[in-house]
Parts: C-alpha cells; sequence; structure tokens
C-alpha cells in the first residue's frame, strides 16, 4: 500500500505545457455527399478557434494538489456563424499528447493529470463548469472533451469563450519509498506534461469510440448493409472475427500512417487487430527452404520479418508506439492437415511476441475466418492478387492468398505483403468507419494545415499534381534529408510498354543503351519529366537511386551487405545513380499493384537488376518476377519534391489529395 506520509515535497518541480493546435477551422460553402455526386447536407458559414493567451501555457513549480490553482488557465474561444437553414455545425473540442520536451524524458502518467472545462458563451455572466475534474486517462488522449453546436441560421457571429484548468493530481506517490510512483530524482529532472487542445467542426454529431468496446461491436452489426442480416461475426475462444461478404462489410475502415486498414478481428481485452486494405509492397518471405518467420531458437528473421518491422515499421506515426498492442503474440504455426480451417495450435515454440514483432501478418486461419460465412472469392479480404500469410504451410512452403483461396507457395516467391497490426484497447475511434469516411485514431487525428511543409507527413498520404493538363494522383514513399519522394499510382503513358534495356547485358538503368529511344529512361526523362516541369516549375529536385543487385533479399538493392543493420542505416551499396525521374526499387514501399482501377492490368518494371542478366519487376497479379531487361513492361515513374514545398490544401486522403506549391 502506498504510503503518502512518506511523500517529500521538498524540490518538486513540474511544468505542464499546453501546446495548442487547430487554431482555424473554418466552414465556408462546406459541402457533404452522401450518394454519388448527389449533395444532401450544405453548410455555409464558418467556425474558428482563437487563443488569447501566447500559444503555450506553463504551470511552473507545480505542486500535487486536490485542484487546480484559479488563477492559472488556457483561455480560448469558439466563434463563427451558420447561415444554413437546415443544419447546425456540431464542434468538439478534445485534447491530445502534445510535443515531446527538449530536454526531458518521461511523461507524466495521464491518470495523474487532471483537467476542469469552464464555458461562458455570448450575454452569460458566469462561468460553466462543462468538464469537472476529470482525470486525463479517462479521454485515452483525443477523445471529446466536450460538444457544442453554432445554430442554423444564425446570421451573426456568436462567441463561446472556455477556460482549461490543469493540475497534477495528489494521489501521485513521489519519494524513494516502496511502490513511489516516481523517485525524487526522476520527478525532478525528467518529468513533464504536454497537451494539445484542438477543435474541430462537423454539421454530423461525430461518433467515438474506444476500441474493442461492445458499442464498436454493436456498430459494426447494426452498419452491415444498413441492417440486414449479411455480416456475421463468429465468437470463437473469447475472439470476435469479423467474417462476411465484401458488400456487406463496409464498417471496418481505419485511416491511420497514411494507410487504408481494415479491422479483423476483436479481442476479449478490447484490443482490435487491424490489416492494410491493400497490398503494400511484394518480396520473397525468406530464403530457399526455410519457411519460418521468425526462429526463436537462433534469432533469425525472415526476410518477411525484416521488411515489416524495419522497413515498414518506421512509416507509422510515431513508429505506432501511442496505438500498437505489445502485450499480443503472432501465431505462425504450421497447421497439423495443411488445412485452412484447422487452427494452428499455438505453442510456445512458434508464438512471436509483438514486443520483438509490432508488425505481423494475418495467419492461415485468421484469413479462413474472414470469409467463413460466404465464399473466400466473395470475402471482404480478397483484393484479387497474390498475398502472404504469416504461417507454414508445410516444411517447403508458405501459406499465401490468390484470388481469395489460400494456397502454398515457395518462400522465395515474391507475393504481396499486407502488414497487420493489433490496436491497444484504449485507442479512440472517430467518424464511421466507412470506406468514404473511414475511422481515425484519435493519436494521429492531426491533418496537415495549410502552409505545412511536405516533408513533414506520412509514407502512404497521397499528392495530386497535372502532366500536359491531366491530373494524375501520386503517393508519398519515404522522405530523406527533407525531400519527399512519391510514386505515380497509375502506370505512365496510357498503358505505353517499353524496354528497361536495349541490351540484355545492360541492365542499369540510366547507363550505356538504357538511353536509346526505346526504354524508358529516355522517355520519362525526355517526355514525361518536362511536362510536370512545364506545371510546376521549381517544385522537383534530382535525388540519388539504389540501383544494387538483390537476388530474392530486398536489402540488397539498398545495403552493401545485410550485416549492418536495415536498409536506413546500413553501409550503402555503391550502385547508385543521381537522376530527375526513376522507378520504385524491389521491396521499397507501394512497389506493387496499388488497388483494382489502378496499373492493375500490366506488369512493370522495378529500377534494380536481380542479378547480372534480369531485372525485377511487378506483375498485374500483386507479386514481384525478374525477367530479361529487353522485354516490353510498363513503369509507374517516382519523383523527388524539394524541402520547401508546402501542402496549399486536401487532407492527404485518396479522396481528398494534397495539392501542393512552393
Amino acid at each position: 500500500m502506498k504510503n503518502k506520509k512518506n511523500i517529500s515535497l521538498v524540490g518538486l518541480i513540474m511544468s505542464i505545457i499546453l501546446f495548442i493546435i487547430g487554431v482555424g477551422i473554418t466552414f465556408a460553402a462546406y459541402t457533404y455527399s452522401r450518394q454519388g455526386t448527389s449533395n444532401s447536407k450544405q453548410i455555409v458559414g464558418d467556425i474558428y478557434m482563437h487563443y488569447t493567451e501566447s500559444n503555450a501555457l506553463t504551470l511552473s513549480n507545480a505542486i500535487p494538489s486536490s485542484t487546480f490553482d484559479s488563477t492559472k488557465y488556457f483561455e480560448f474561444t469558439v466563434d463563427g456563424k451558420n447561415t444554413n437553414t437546415k443544419y447546425d455545425i456540431i464542434y468538439d473540442v478534445t485534447l491530445n499528447k502534445g510535443d515531446n520536451h527538449q530536454t526531458r524524458t518521461e511523461r507524466l502518467n495521464d491518470k495523474f493529470l487532471k483537467f476542469t472545462l469552464m464555458e461562458k458563451k455570448s450575454g452569460e455572466s458566469e462561468w460553466t463548469t462543462v468538464v469537472d475534474a476529470k482525470n486525463y486517462s479517462d479521454l485515452s488522449s483525443g477523445i471529446r472533451v466536450w460538444k457544442d453546436t453554432i445554430e442554423k441560421n444564425t446570421m451573426s457571429e456568436v462567441v463561446h469563450t472556455y477556460r482549461l484548468y490543469m493540475w497534477i493530481d495528489n494521489s501521485v506517490v513521489i519519494g524513494n519509498v516502496s511502490e513511489a510512483d516516481y523517485d525524487l530524482d526522476t520527478w525532478n529532472d525528467d518529468v513533464y506534461a504536454s497537451v494539445k487542445v484542438t477543435v474541430t467542426g462537423d454539421f454530423e454529431d461525430k461518433e467515438i469510440y474506444k476500441a474493442g468496446s461492445e458499442k464498436v461491436l454493436n456498430a459494426a452489426l447494426n452498419r452491415a448493409n444498413d441492417g440486414s442480416n449479411c455480416l456475421t461475426t463468429v465468437e470463437e475462444d473469447g475472439i470476435t472475427y469479423i467474417s462476411g461478404t465484401k458488400d456487406c462489410i463496409n464498417f471496418n475502415y481505419v485511416w491511420w500512417s497514411g494507410k487504408m486498414w481494415r479491422i479483423t478481428a476483436i479481442y476479449p481485452d478490447g484490443a482490435m487487430k487491424m490489416i492494410t486494405d491493400n497490398n503494400i509492397t511484394s518480396i520473397a518471405f525468406n530464403e530457399s527452404g526455410n519457411v519460418t518467420y521468425y526462429d526463436k531458437t537462433n534469432g533469425t528473421k525472415s526476410y518477411m520479418f525484416q521488411w515489416l518491422n524495419e522497413d515498414f515499421l518506421d512509416t507509422l506515426y510515431n513508429n505506432g508506439a501511442d496505438v500498437i498492442d505489445t502485450t499480443k503474440y503472432w501465431n505462425a504455426t504450421m497447421p497439423v492437415d495443411e488445412n485452412i480451417e484447422t487452427k494452428p495450435l499455438e505453442t510456445e515454440a512458434t508464438m512471436i511476441s509483438t514486443t520483438t514483432s509490432p508488425v505481423g501478418l494475418l495467419n492461415s486461419y485468421e484469413y479462413y475466418k474472414s470469409y467463413q460465412n460466404t465464399t473466400y472469392g466473395n470475402g471482404y479480404l480478397n483484393i484479387v492478387y497474390y498475398w502472404w500469410l504469416l504461417n507454414p504451410y508445410n516444411a517447403s512452403y508458405v501459406w499465401d492468398v490468390f484470388l481469395g483461396s489460400g494456397n502454398s507457395f515457395s518462400p522465395t516467391g515474391a507475393n504481396g505483403s499486407r502488414p497487420s497490426i493489433y490496436l491497444k484497447s484504449g485507442v479512440t475511434l472517430i467518424g464511421k468507419g466507412t470506406k468514404q469516411e473511414p475511422y481515425r485514431l484519435s493519436e494521429d487525428f492531426s491533418d496537415a494545415s495549410n502552409n505545412d511543409l511536405l516533408y513533414t507527413r506520412h509514407s502512404g498520404e497521397y499528392v495530386k499534381l497535372s502532366n500536359n493538363g491531366t491530373e494524375q494522383l501520386f503517393r508519398i514513399v519515404e522522405v530523406v534529408d527533407n525531400k519527399t519522394k512519391i510514386v505515380a499510382m497509375d502506370y505512365a503513358d496510357n498503358k505505353a510498354t517499353r524496354q528497361f534495356a536495349t541490351s540484355s547485358s545492360d541492365t542499369l538503368w540510366g547507363s550505356g543503351t538504357t538511353t536509346g529511344t526505346d526504354t524508358w529512361y529516355t522517355y520519362l526523362n525526355g517526355t514525361y519529366y518536362p511536362g510536370l516541369v512545364s506545371t510546376y516549375g521549381e517544385l522537383f529536385d534530382s535525388a540519388t537511386y539504389y540501383l544494387g543487385t538483390s537476388g530474392n533479399n530486398y536489402k540488397l538493392s539498398v545495403c552493401a551487405n545485410t550485416t549492418s543493420g536495415n536498409t536506413k542505416v546500413c553501409d550503402k551499396t555503391s550502385q547508385v545513380g543521381t537522376f530527375n525521374i526513376g522507378l520504385l526499387r524491389y521491396g521499397e514501399m507501394f512497389a506493387t499493384q496499388q488497388g483494382s482501377g489502378y496499373s492493375s492490368s500490366i506488369d512493370m518494371w522495378l529500377i534494380n537488376r536481380y542479378s547480372a542478366s534480369y531485372v525485377w519487376y511487378f506483375g498485374s497479379i500483386g507479386n514481384s518476377y525478374i525477367y530479361d531487361p529487353t522485354y516490353t513492361y510498363g513503369s509507374r515513374p517516382s519523383i523527388h519534391l524539394k524541402s520547401t514545398v508546402k501542402i496549399l490544401s486536401g487532407t492527404g486522403t485518396e479522396l481528398d489529395p494534397y495539392v501542393v506549391g512552393l
């Protein structure tokens, strides 16, 4: 039992810093469409958030107490008007974790940070307490603190003023005693609190749920095809699997870290499992003859393990630290009978900790559960491409999926990869969960503002450019030295196919005979790139492309060897080139088909070679192959945008891509 009498209050100094974001939320002639292009609701008006202090409120020398200091608060206003005659604007005030401290390293435990919110509207003389003495942990970071409205027919500006008070709860135990929450040195030197206040608005009440809660499950059940009975969830070992057809399941979409995800299972403790909605890359699962995802005995990691937990994990917001549940396990056991309907045994030898592997894949049984109540061809996870599952099929092959069917495949085959993670039970979902309006996670609910630098955004977000008057969609691949690498979602030159090189002995992009008139190098640099430059001028920059001979090991396209770390920190290959425009390499983010409607019917070159005689390309069915470079395939060009490129508009989603400029 904690003994508060043993707490030393000498020298307990604490600063609470409130960083403010979302200071310009505006609605002006805002249009929302429910069906096709038919507009069902329209808002005409605007709301703004303003603050009257500086952009930070600091409480210094803050000793734990039972209540707040009434003289210390952050004051802000929400003001605006709404001339629409039918619909109110509903706005939310939310709290999120703020930026890291420059010198302190340990964030105050959420349960010890308390707050009170007071409100006063135009014409009122007294303050009303709307949220009283809440723990920050009650919100799971980002859930609504308070909501209010700017009512319809509001022709004149109204002002709602708020005061936010925060303090450290006196339940915290500090001192060099048994079971203390913090020792004195940690408290004085390292502990800090940082909170962001955000105001967002819409004409509909936003639905906000805790991940895995009964409300989420009920919402899932009720949303299936407007309440029809085509969705069934299956209870097994305490896990609720989401199972059904593509037409029925339009409630489990999540947009996070620049990728669209699908919720596939809800666990008894409220955690959820998600998988990306499409392939992210296509690589070999492992070296020849090795079907093991991760060998716990000797620590040997498959190619897939390394790509998921080094390259892909690095693209997630804050490396997924705020949302990935690392208390779970991946079941990579081989089924006893090569039957997808047989659940692999959960043996200690093959259960892989998410602490070791925060990112994994679905196993064969989990995939089967997604279509148990329909056919595999109609299951909602069937994307009509090849993609890997997690576990061995037998001693020689690994489970994979094609056309919805579970199959076996050699580990050296380069299938697509659809990463999977476990969402923490405390993560908050905001939104509707449909493909058109997917859930957002409160821990990543940070849309870009106009004039934000593009290189600060996430891998996977979308950018719109126009080439010779034709709009084309690109996707952010990565950021290197503040340059943003993007790749076209669709093929170049209206499906035209060209050679990688005019000689089978010349397999290096951009050298020798690759500059011939029939090669992609010549076309992209001589025709395609100048078309972009004529519209966007100084947005683009040349950059290094890695051209390493990789074999099946995706790392070797970047690394000189595989003993010095992951592709971000390894000794780089000397096979490089500097180009204005290029192609993606084997194993790079989005170096695979990007879904129905995008380059889904032709094969396309990658930029690096498999061997002295063959070059990598990705195929129309979602996996990668090798072939003679004189063969004719398509291409999806990539370019680099300068560090000074800014976001002019858009939210970075596929339906609302960024428009960029200087």
